[in-house]
């Protein structure tokens, strides 16, 4: 499943939030320069007016001092009522204070002539602070989207032939082309080094898979006609033989022979199913799952022709699957032949439900460990056993797995074994 974004939209808003944290810094850093500004400015302003005040007094003592709506200078010479001064000013120290009120700062310089009080409300210097800050931020939010939006514009160039190489490879298909279409210019600028390795590597790779696919197309094609042809003359040999007169050891030789042609072809069944590419169709009918139960487990009665085990039948109603017609018959048919290797007495019942086909057994059974291994390819739980290559159920559950059901083992050591063939989607005609 593809993510639901691309590769250029999440170079998008990658560069988006950088342009937003870009930004917020930005202002945050024109703010915090405007108070220092303004902070600055104001104590250069008071300074200036001091030293201006002071030299009015030297000049004229009895002349007004400035007097406005942002400023206002107070003198009060030595040993004089300083009852023109406002209260809130009259007891503060020499030195700088900050006030509460407009009037955001009051200097009180005092020399040997007397006292000098100047508070200011710097309100202009403020608004023009304000609004350079603003300018600057309006100016540096712009500049910043502007250089976003050129880099992005440039990595969008700089991954598009990555972009264009994953649309290649979305709808590449093995016997549509050779691979070509992943060979891109090392000239074009667009191109880097990078870009051009990766395509040659994804050329290559779809010329093996390609070749690979044709391969395994000749092997599947090659080993049907080749290998059925003389199990088919092995099998019908067998048949002729056993319709003749025959003593009781030739005959059972010729049955060995015909149950081994008989396994040799579903195995290879098996294997030319599971060769196969998943998206390759497979030769399907409408199977009845009763009919095959049947089948196999008339064939399975001679295995127990010498133990006291009873071969059992519940299929009260028919199953309908679409499936290819030995598939079925070919995971019934292993479950069966472990059923009957391992039950020396009591009973095996085959049983039909609506959406599985479970095969319980008096055996042995098994323990976890020997559960947890039993699909593993070449694991025997009897290794005493030659003739057996533990492939059976590992091919069994592929199978399985390849249209899309579940066959899962429950065991219990000497109670038995329940073997579930889950039919999912379980479909009738």
């Amino acid at each position: 499943m593809l993510p639901s974004e691309n590769l250029s939209g999440k170079l998008r808003w990658v560069f988006i939030r950088q342009a937003l944290v870009a930004s917020l810094l930005f202002v945050a850093g024109i703010a915090l320069t405007s108070l220092v500004l303004q902070d600055a400015l104001l104590k250069q302003r008071v300074q200036l007016e001091v030293d201006h005040a002071w030299d009015m007094v030297a000049r004229n003592a009895d002349k007004p001092l400035p007097h406005g709506a942002e400023l206002e200078t107070y003198f009060v010479p030595v040993g004089k009522s300083a009852a023109h001064v406002p209260a809130e000013l009259r007891a503060l120290s020499p030195g700088t204070h900050r006030m509460a009120s407009p009037w955001r700062q009051v200097y009180v310089s005092e020399r040997a002539a007397g006292r000098v009080y100047i508070r200011i409300a710097p309100g202009t210097s403020d608004r023009l602070v304000l609004w350079l800050s603003l300018l600057c931020s309006v100016v540096s939010i712009i500049g910043i989207a502007i250089l976003s939006w050129l880099g992005y514009r440039r990595s969008r160039r700089v991954v598009a032939p990555v972009t264009q190489l994953a649309q290649v490879a979305r709808h590449w298909q093995p016997d549509a082309s050779r691979g070509s279409a992943f060979r891109m210019s090392a000239g074009t600028s667009a191109n880097t080094p990078e870009v051009v390795c990766l395509a040659e590597a994804l050329d290559g790779m779809a010329a093996r898979v390609a070749s690979y696919v044709e391969r395994e197309r000749n092997f599947t094609r090659d080993a049907s006609h080749e290998l059925r042809t003389p199990l088919t003359v092995i099998a019908v040999a067998a048949d002729l033989l056993a319709a003749g007169q025959l003593d009781a050891r030739s005959r059972k030789s010729v049955e060995r022979i015909r149950a081994a042609s008989r396994g040799m072809g579903e195995l290879l069944d098996a294997l030319l199913i599971l060769a196969r590419h998943p998206d390759e169709p497979v030769e399907k009918d409408w199977v009845d799952v009763r009919d095959i139960i049947h089948e196999e487990v008339a064939l399975a009665r001679p295995c127990l022709a010498d133990k006291p085990v009873a071969l059992q039948i519940d299929a009260p109603c028919g199953l309908q699957l679409e499936a290819p017609p030995r598939v079925i018959a070919t995971i019934l048919s292993q479950l069966l032949r472990n059923a009957c290797r391992f039950t020396r007495q009591g009973y095996i019942e085959v049983s039909l439900r609506a959406d599985a086909l479970h095969v319980r057994d008096t055996g042995i059974g098994m323990d976890a460990d020997a559960l947890a291994r039993v699909f593993d390819p070449f694991w025997r739980a009897d290794i005493s056993d030659h003739t057996v290559k533990g492939m059976g159920l590992t091919l069994s559950r592929r199978l399985a797995e390849h249209f899309g059901w579940q066959l899962v083992l429950d065991s219990q050591p000497g109670e038995g074994t329940v073997a579930s063939l889950y039919f999912h989607p379980c479909v009738n005609p």
